[in-house]
């Protein structure tokens, strides 16, 4: 652990916000300031500062231009750069996903989220000093206990994105700022000390909290199951397969969950109490319309550019605002196709169908090609002849994922990039998954072979698809097929020592660039210049 005696103040330095709580803490307005001391020993003082660390969390999906919404679906194996990926900045993600020298230390982008995770966390620190420094937690309400399990909860979240990037940073103190002011000290730790300090918070959350159902049985709330799913997660990151396997158990076992009709999960239908709160969600990060500042930016990057096709025309039933930048792998569609003869829409397994757009109609009557009908899909002929010599354009028509996209709902037109979604963290077949490689790693194949069997049969309706016996390669696929582009796959792969191999093997934007430093990110110059601090190996 190495000591600095500087760190940018703008970490750990925020103004407190009283928020009403009704429903949950990101649905709000600001209303006026809090002092610490007031805002940590209230309920809703709590509320207040829990919603501020979910602000910082959420600026990487609705700050435009910090230009990474979908950072985290970046650079695998089972996705490639779509057509207008280059549009963004060379250092945001198109470094991210194809593993360019532009992922550097310098980059902007890198740099602001280091920043909003840290800002984060410091009021996350605040209830967690207040309330622990108060007297026994034991004669604390219960609502105070609940609220004290949500900040290390929340602590343990924005730590967890953190180590997993950079591995080598900053544990902030935990400090009374109003007797102290911002804290101007902090340490760079090593991963194994942050994760110990995740892990602590996380297993002193857990009997803290109240369950969804017990709660207002919203996604937008921190509960039980969210930390059991990220000790679950951090467990597995370290190697403690029996606690990871104990926390997925808790997860499962949770009454607040059950798992979803495929077409429902990813759905909108109902609005934000309907399937927007469906009984798979662990939590969400929420976003309410119609307001134009309290948006997302994820809804159209896996939309390809189909409205470029002659006699199709941008609607939303089509995918609305297309903007290409990023698209599924061959990788990715092979693990669906079974028979390896190049066609996923035979396959049985129902995930193909609802959660991917496939293929394009004509639906233009005024713009046909010569011998087109309105109803007809649009073949690889028909772009090739529209574009002779531009196979790029041919991409157009691409399939895609549509676990991003969002309809009109909320609103959202033609002439919109932005959306009011919500962004999905964790679900809870997630849990079964990571239970999976619990249990393989511990050597107990039949209990991961009942987990993996557990979404086959979602999947499939039946037993048809099920595994007979399992190697750990079918636990990565299947990882693959269920929770693809939900922005999972880097850690998963990082945490087997597989992200190297694989995206080298399947990215074709990162082939011949990925090295061993990309296994972590570069620590912001901005931390270094400030700090002295010292510099992931590579960069």
């Amino acid at each position: 652990m190495k000591k600095y005696s500087k760190i940018i103040t703008t970490l750990l330095a925020l103004p407190f916000f009283f928020i009403s709580c009704e429903k949950d803490v990101l649905n709000q307005d600001l209303r006026h300031t809090l002092s610490a001391e007031d805002a940590a020993n209230t309920v809703k003082g709590n509320q207040a500062l829990l919603a501020g660390s979910l602000i910082y969390a959420r600026e990487v999906y609705n700050d435009f231009e910090l230009r990474i919404p979908v950072f985290k679906q970046c650079g695998v194996d089972i996705v490639q750069a779509g057509t207008n990926l280059a549009d963004e900045p060379a250092t945001a993600m198109p470094a991210m996903n194809g593993y360019t020298s532009d992922l550097a230390s310098i980059s902007a982008e890198i740099q602001t989220f280091w920043d909003n995770y840290y800002q984060g966390i410091t009021p996350a620190n605040q209830i967690i000093n207040s309330i622990t420094s108060s007297g026994n937690i034991d004669d604390l309400s219960e609502d105070i206990k609940n609220s004290l399990g949500q900040a290390y909860t929340m602590r343990a979240f924005l730590y967890l994105e953190l180590v997993r990037r950079f591995e080598n940073i900053p544990i902030v103190k935990v400090a009374n700022l109003d007797e102290t002011g911002p804290v101007s000290e902090t340490q760079q730790s090593s991963p194994s000390e942050v994760y110990d300090l995740i892990i602590s918070d996380l297993e002193a959350a857990i009997p803290l909290l109240k369950k969804r159902v017990e709660l207002d049985n919203s996604v937008l709330t921190i509960s039980s199951g969210l930390a059991n799913m990220l000790l679950a997660e951090a467990s597995l990151d370290v190697g403690d397969y029996v606690t990871a396997a104990a926390a997925a158990d808790a997860v499962i076992a949770d009454e607040s969950y059950s798992l979803q009709p495929l077409d429902g999960i990813f759905g909108l239908d109902g609005g934000k109490g309907g399937e927007e709160n469906n009984a798979e969600i662990i939590f969400s990060i929420g976003f309410e319309p119609p307001a134009t500042d309290n948006v997302q930016w994820t809804s159209q990057h896996f939309v390809p550019l189909y409205d470029r096709v002659a006699g199709v025309a941008r609607t939303m039933d089509q995918g609305g605002r297309p903007w290409s930048r990023l698209s599924p792998s061959e990788y990715y569609w092979s693990l669906f196709d079974s028979d390896d003869d190049g066609d996923v829409e035979d396959e049985a397994d129902g995930r193909i169908q609802a959660w991917h757009k496939l293929y394009w109609t004509f639906d233009d009557a005024e713009n046909l090609p010569a011998g087109k009908e309105v109803g007809d899909r649009v073949t690889l002929e028909d772009v090739q002849a529209q574009w002779p010599d531009t196979p790029n354009n041919w991409r157009y028509i691409e399939p895609t994922t549509i676990k991003t996209w969002e309809n009109g709902e909320y609103g959202r037109t033609t002439a919109l990039a932005e959306g009011w979604r919500n962004i999905i963290i964790f679900r809870y077949a997630q849990a079964y998954i990571s239970g999976a490689e619990a249990y393989f790693k511990q050597g107990n194949t039949a209990k991961a072979l009942q987990y993996l069997n557990v979404l086959r049969e979602r999947a499939y309706g039946n037993a048809s698809g099920n595994f007979g016996s399992i190697t750990f390669e079918d636990i990565v696929e299947e990882q693959a097929r269920e929770l693809g582009h939900e922005g999972h796959r880097w850690y998963f792969l990082k945490r087997n020592n597989l992200l190297v191999e694989r995206v080298g093997m399947y990215n074709p934007s990162a082939t011949g660039n990925i090295q061993d430093k990309h296994v972590r990110w570069p620590i912001p110059q901005g931390f270094i210049d400030q700090t002295g601090a010292t510099q992931n190996p590579g960069y």
